[in-house]
């Protein structure tokens, strides 16, 4: 051996020792992946915006408000009628409502009326994920409630415009109330 070899020899160790502890070593191909990524789902949100959510909601309260109508002025007779207008989960708080007042054995004359006065929430990303809360005032100054006789049971009553909160969502393709609470915060009458 060439003395220059000896002195390359130990060199060319240290460096393959050094690039194989380094990495350096050559590069493989990256493996081609095992599936094809999944293209970034995209919703188009329910409405367009808050105004197209608000209108929907007085549309779907203004149907409920008109069968409830019905229903108390019949007496609170086939009250099942109101299912199409609320969620499954509402529909035995409305029917028990209309017992009850079977059970006064009255009924109502005139028709209500109601203001949205603000929309307190929404979210519609989705059907399933719709959700949209206003506050409203509903108004019974045109509505009487009469006994079996037709003398009024509200006579003197002058409190005749109640504050809500009231919850809709989607069920069934249809825009519906889920919860209708009394509102004791200010604003809304």
């Amino acid at each position: 051996m060439r003395p220059q070899s000896r002195e390359i020899l130990p060199k060319l160790i240290l460096l393959a020792l050094v690039c194989a502890l380094s990495g350096c070593a050559a590069t493989p191909e990256p493996a081609p992946p095992t599936s094809a990524p999944s293209p970034t789902e995209t919703f188009t949100p329910v409405f367009a915006n808050n105004d197209e959510a608000l209108a929907a909601a007085t549309a779907a309260y203004a149907a409920y408000q008109e069968m409830n109508d019905v229903i108390l002025q019949a007496g609170g007779q086939q009250p099942e009628r109101i299912e199409p207008y609320v969620a499954a989960e509402r529909l035995p708080v409305e029917i028990q409502e209309f017992q009850d007042f079977q059970n006064i054995q009255a009924h109502t004359v005139g028709a209500s009326a109601f203001v949205i006065t603000q929309l307190q929430s929404a979210r519609y990303q989705t059907v399933e994920q719709t959700d949209i809360v206003v506050y409203l005032c509903d108004d019974l100054s045109e509505v009487d409630m009469v006994d079996p006789a037709g003398m009024s049971l509200l006579a003197g009553d002058t409190s005749r415009r109640t504050p809500f909160e009231v919850r809709f969502k989607f069920e069934g393709g249809v825009l519906v109330l889920y919860g209708r609470d009394f509102w004791n915060g200010g604003g809304v009458c």
